[in-house]
């Protein structure tokens, strides 16, 4: 069967990790990676290298990989988050490229825009419709959930433009159509869904690496901290983070790369270790093992480093809203009302006086997970 796989865009992070463990559990050889930007060409599994295609061209895919981490004027045009002012012609591009491949199921991994293929449209001329399963991790924050946060983070040459194209791209976001099977990451993601595009979904939660299946809880752990994700400002906002660690002075370790790298080293004093992504999922799950808690304030459509340290027993200091309730309860962590620095030193406070049952947190979230 041939299979196209659909994805905003391929990252070193989460979403390879799932596409890659559903291509070799399922035995899916006759596959292709779909997306708008990727850092590579292949995805290489244990048994096949699956060809990834891109939206952009070969050419400007290289650019903007060569220029996303400079520090030049040019890195700020040539930034992959620039992309989103052009998502509706590159989805056109995408759809006519899966098109052509003429697969016979598309599975569609969306964040943001892949839920937007053309092709889906029944008044599209297919000789063969394939069958279609989306995953909504959550709808596109930029112009939903997270708007007002990011016209207010925005630089002012692209705040403008940003604002003459939202209500445009609110009215495309809506213009997806029906599904032959819709899945969400969450109940908080159900009911985005249900308020934003009128459609009904089924609760699904993510797979997490299977290193975390059977880890074994460490009951003495090792003097750090641990946040793992992407280094960016917005949205992950760990900037907070690391201004509350700069205060308290306790081992912090964050694991992890993005965008923002430079200036969030620039803001961590010494008690702050940076560690580029680990590739090894056993030597990741290693580390997530032996911290005392994660850290991670984001405000989550799920939350896969939150459920991944659970599943090692680490409780976790969350942010009281979004799915991180569904996961974080006072047994297995504590969940700030707000993000001020003030109120996240008092509740740091609080966290560290309480003990908690990390082989407890482990079997709950076990199941939590299983049960669905």
């Amino acid at each position: 069967m041939k299979i196209a796989f659909v994805n905003c865009r391929i990252m070193p992070w989460g979403v390879l990790n799932v596409f890659k463990d559903l291509i070799e559990s399922e035995n899916f050889a006759e596959t292709k990676i779909f997306t708008l930007f990727s850092d590579r060409k292949v995805l290489e599994t244990k048994k096949w290298n699956i060809e990834v295609i891109t939206a952009l061209p070969k050419r400007i895919n290289k650019l903007f990989l060569r220029f996303s981490k400079k520090r030049w004027i040019l890195a700020s045009i040539l930034d992959y988050r620039n992309l989103m002012f052009f998502y509706i012609p590159l989805m056109k591009v995408l759809s006519r490229k899966i098109k052509k491949y003429n697969p016979q199921k598309v599975v569609i991994s969306s964040f943001a825009v892949a839920k937007n293929l053309n092709f889906c449209k029944t008044d599209y001329n297919w000789k063969f419709k394939p069958k279609t399963m989306l995953y909504l991790h959550s709808p596109m924050q930029y112009i939903w959930s997270h708007h007002q946060e990011y016209t207010q983070k925005i630089k002012w040459y692209k705040l403008r433009i940003f604002k003459f194209i939202t209500p445009r791209l609110r009215k495309r976001d809506k213009k997806f159509t029906k599904y032959d099977n819709v899945f969400v990451n969450s109940k908080y993601t159900a009911k985005l869904a249900k308020e934003i595009y009128n459609i009904d979904s089924q609760l699904k939660y993510p797979g997490i690496d299977h290193n975390f299946s059977n880890i074994v809880v460490n009951t003495n752990p090792n003097n750090y901290y641990i946040y793992v994700g992407r280094l960016v400002k917005f949205v992950k906002e760990l900037d907070k983070i690391i201004n509350l660690f700069n205060e308290i002075q306790e081992p912090l370790i964050v694991m992890g790369s993005g965008p923002d790298e430079e200036y969030l080293k620039s803001i961590a004093k010494g008690n702050i270790v940076f560690i580029w992504r680990i590739q090894d999922p056993v030597e990741k799950s290693k580390i997530i093992q032996n911290a005392k808690w994660l850290i991670n304030i984001t405000k989550e459509s799920f939350g896969i480093c939150t459920a991944e340290a659970l599943l090692a027993g680490v409780p976790v200091f969350a942010y009281n809203d979004w799915a991180s309730v569904e996961l974080v309860d006072s047994d297995s962590g504590i969940l700030v009302p707000n993000k001020n620095h003030e109120t996240l030193i008092k509740s740091f406070s609080q966290f560290i006086e309480k003990s908690r049952d990390r082989q407890k947190i482990q079997d709950s979230i076990k199941v939590l997970l299983g049960s669905n």
